[in-house]
């Protein structure tokens, strides 16, 4: 008799939220791994978000999907004051896993995180219907603030919340899962005693050939990808890559002033978002190279995010200063087969995946003297615009051990692990 798994997740597609491809990715695995798989997620009708539609072509058949309701958005004076899916859709998932639970067996509940919320409902459903849940952390719930985010302010305030919820709905958990051991190790100190912590798994994103085998329909681009060469940066600009990209940003002015910047060679940061501090748009134009630097803060359709890649000339990956930080975009970069320049953390664990796959050409450790890492930043650049199309041949092989339904595999061999 097949294992079942049930996911509850309020972002599923056609959601274009990063976290969705958590869950996804997830389900994607364990069907593949002979499971069987229901998801409690939120109507796309009650998403703030642009939906794409494209990304469903992605999701493996046989996997079951339960569509729950969510309160509005609650405003006061025009103020957004409550607009996490999580909140809004709390009581209606937890009243849709109590039904499914009421009428359906199942081994094991597990819930992505953020959206922060879901989780609470973890130990009740635990205890009534004696079914083990786990937690899977996508980003730490309990975050490092940044100087663009005060005592009282909105972020501050999220952060106190953490500290006060995060106990509440990961004591009960059987399994504390997450993209990488940093994103969790803390929770599991600050909420366990030594001792008596839960069964704990790491495993990245990942990746799923198939995403990388369809073209988009209907790709929505915000620039001419045949008009002139670029390097793409794709996906969120973090509130800890600031002084990263200021570092990327000061090597392409010193390029661009000794006239060794290509006239033909734009970078374009798209799904960028709006984050506290400065956006790259104003750091480009701090620096004088906004002719160079070019931002499209939508964030685009996952399958033309894939089909700009492959038509870059590069593509970019920042980090962050904290080391935690997984870079899971990296993946994506790799299989587009263009030449991929990273600046990240020494002790990130994409640095280690570029090094297995021999790919590292390209890419800068964070953190250096600031005299080396300038001129470092600049060589790389450099070299970077200079090369051929063909010259790009890392070793991908290493790259099959991280595949989703690797990683849905550590995890299905946890829950395992419990007995249930």
């Amino acid at each position: 008799m097949s294992r079942h798994l049930l996911i509850i997740y309020p972002h599923w597609p056609p959601s274009n939220l990063a976290g969705m491809h958590r869950a996804r990715l997830v389900a994607n695995g364990a069907r593949e791994s002979g499971w069987e798989v229901t998801v409690i997620t939120v109507h796309p009708d009650h998403h703030e978000e642009p939906p794409d539609p494209e990304v469903t072509r992605l999701i493996r058949p046989g996997i079951e999907v339960i569509h729950t309701t969510a309160k509005p958005v609650w405003k006061m004076m025009g103020r957004r004051l409550i607009g996490d899916i999580g909140l809004r859709a709390f009581q209606s998932m937890k009243a849709a896993a109590t039904v499914w639970l009421q009428n359906n067996s199942t081994d094991f509940i597990w819930m992505p995180i953020p959206s922060w919320y879901t989780p609470l409902m973890g130990p009740a459903l635990a205890r009534k219907f004696n079914t083990p849940y786990g937690v899977d952390y996508i980003d730490p719930w309990v975050y490092q603030l940044t100087e663009h985010e005060p005592p009282l302010s909105r972020a501050w305030w999220t952060r106190q919340a953490a500290l006060v919820l995060e106990p509440r709905a990961i004591r009960a958990a059987s399994i504390i899962s997450g993209v990488a051991e940093a994103y969790f190790k803390p929770a599991l100190h600050r909420c366990f005693p030594p001792g008596n912590r839960p069964v704990s798994v790491a495993f990245p994103y990942g990746f799923d050939h198939e995403d990388h085998r369809l073209e988009p329909a209907s790709p929505t681009c915000p620039f001419d990808p045949e008009k002139g060469r670029y390097i793409l940066y794709a996906g969120a600009f973090l509130p800890h890559s600031e002084s990263i990209a200021r570092c990327l940003f000061r090597a392409i002015a010193t390029l661009k002033g000794n006239g060794l910047w290509p006239q033909d060679l734009r970078m374009r940061f798209v799904g960028t978002g709006v984050r506290p501090g400065p956006s790259i748009s104003e750091l480009a134009e701090k620096e004088g190279i906004d002719n160079i630097v070019h931002e499209h803060p939508a964030r685009l359709p996952f399958l033309t995010i894939q089909s700009l890649l492959r038509r870059a000339h590069a593509s970019l990956v920042l980090g962050s200063t904290e080391a935690h930080y997984t870079a899971s975009k990296t993946f994506q970069c790799l299989l587009a087969g263009k030449p991929l320049m990273s600046i990240l953390h020494g002790d990130s664990s994409a640095l280690s995946f570029l090094q297995e796959c021999k790919a590292d050409a390209y890419s800068v450790s964070w953190p250096s003297p600031a005299h080396e890492l300038h001129t470092r930043v600049e060589s790389v650049l450099i070299t970077l615009a200079q090369a051929e199309p063909d010259s790009w041949n890392p070793d991908l092989s290493p790259l099959e051990q991280h595949t989703a339904t690797e990683g849905t595999k550590k995890l299905l061999q946890a829950i395992e692990s419990l007995g249930t």
